[in-house]
């Protein structure tokens, strides 16, 4: 088993907790800082303003004779007479220390003065220390919230995650009963809930199906068996007093119907177990023909209408047992004709077989395309096989992408086998382009 390691060893909960938290944490010392740069950086603006702003009035009273205004210091030139007082300092000239100045020249009559302001930037400092210290203060604070309900919400998120783990955890192939809570909303766990209840229904179905299926395939296993073990028994009693050969033409029939059954238990197995992968182009014309001449009908009119040049993708084997157990069905019913016919509808290819026997009763058309179905007396073991040969057709159609119906026809029976037919080549790349 190999050891995991870093954020792997936590749980989904955890670890989406603890990325949260990095994140928030990475972005808001990202912001704290962006932000307390941006304060300083606006705060000495402005006071670089109020600092241009106030030696641009002291060059003005300057110039006119007046009294310069207080924070101002002039320094006179010509005399070398220079007087300090405290002013702010301008953002056009560095200043070093906890001031900022500006300085301006003046020439009067008098000679020339320079002008000086020059300002604390205490209070500037003072700003962006409290800005910090909230940020210090305020972050973890943050970060504690944004990982409490991290935790929080991940929990309610996944909870009914967990509570689909604790239902599935109970369900067994014995019992595929029970389902998945499926959450309110339209998120991920509630359509996890919803895949997993779609699934589990086909499953059960499936299983369902597939416990049916071996009851009636052990039934009508026993019962040519026991008509096998019957007569064989009498004449181990009574040997003498047995007609040979009528047991032995029983014994053959019952042995045909067995290995009829068992190659259609074998071929639905691997129907069941086969895909639409696989199969090779087969022209449908040509395989309706060879089914049809292996074929001798006794008392019947067959018919054959095929449209030429119709190919579909699959397996032959299977396709030829479509058609061997659709002929069966209609040459085992009609009275006097069964009629073929091969034709290209909407972009598929269709086979139709038809008989004029006795027909359908409405409420069955369906139920005779389940296995082991036989619906009335027409449909005995004598006359029939076990119920599976129409089952056994649709599953070939339904595994090559088609369908087979019983279609509506009057005076007997009209199945309809539709198949999708198989692209051509792509012949893109032939052919003159000078045209």
């Amino acid at each position: 088993m190999r050891k995991r390691s870093g954020l792997a060893r936590f749980s989904v909960r955890a670890r989406t907790t603890i990325t949260a938290t990095v994140v928030v944490a990475v972005a808001t010392m990202a912001i704290g800082f962006a932000l307390v740069s941006y304060l300083d950086t606006k705060l000495t603006q402005e006071l670089d303003t109020a600092l241009d702003d106030r030696l641009r009035a002291a060059t003005e009273a300057v110039r006119a004779g007046k009294a310069v205004p207080n924070g101002v210091t002039v320094d006179v030139t010509a005399n070398e007479q220079r007087v300090q007082a405290d002013a702010p300092r301008s953002g056009r000239t560095s200043g070093a220390g906890p001031f900022r100045t500006a300085e301006a020249t003046v020439t009067t009559s008098e000679g020339t003065r320079t002008l000086v302001a020059r300002a604390s930037t205490e209070s500037v400092r003072r700003a962006t220390e409290a800005a910090t210290r909230a940020m210090l203060i305020g972050a973890p604070a943050l970060l504690a919230v944004v990982a409490g309900l991290t935790w929080f919400s991940t929990g309610r998120a996944l909870g009914p995650v967990d509570a689909i783990r604790r239902e599935f955890a109970r369900l067994s192939a014995r019992d595929l009963r029970g389902r998945m809570p499926v959450p309110a909303g339209d998120d991920a766990p509630a359509r996890l809930a919803v895949t997993l209840n779609d699934t589990l229904d086909r499953l059960d179905e499936s299983v369902r199906k597939q416990r049916q299926f071996v009851a009636d395939a052990s039934h009508e296993l026993r019962s040519p068996l026991a008509a096998l073990r019957t007569p064989l028994e009498v004449a181990q009693e009574h040997p003498d007093r047995v007609d040979w050969p009528g047991i032995v033409s029983g014994t053959l029939e019952d042995l045909d119907r067995l290995d009829r059954l068992v190659a259609d238990l074998l071929t639905l197995a691997r129907i069941d177990a086969e895909t639409r992968e696989g199969g090779e182009p087969t022209e449908l014309a040509e395989l309706i023909t060879e089914v049809a001449d292996r074929r001798t009908p006794a008392n019947v009119e067959r018919s054959l209408h095929l449209a030429d040049s119709v190919v579909v993708r699959g397996h032959r084997t299977h396709l030829a047992r479509l058609l061997t157990n659709l002929f069966d069905n209609a040459e085992r019913y009609a009275r006097q004709r069964v009629e073929v016919r091969l034709s290209v509808t909407r972009g598929r290819a269709q086979v139709e077989v038809a008989d004029d026997g006795p027909g359908v009763p409405d409420e069955s058309r369906e139920r005779i395309f389940e296995r082991f179905t036989r619906i009335d007396t027409s449909r005995q073991r004598s006359q029939g096989g076990a119920g599976l040969g129409l089952a056994l057709a649709r599953d070939i159609a339904a595994l090559h992408g088609g369908t087979l119906e019983l279609a509506e026809f009057s005076g007997g029976a009209r199945f309809v086998v539709t198949l999708p037919l198989e692209p051509p080549p792509d012949e893109g790349n032939c052919g003159d382009r000078n045209q």
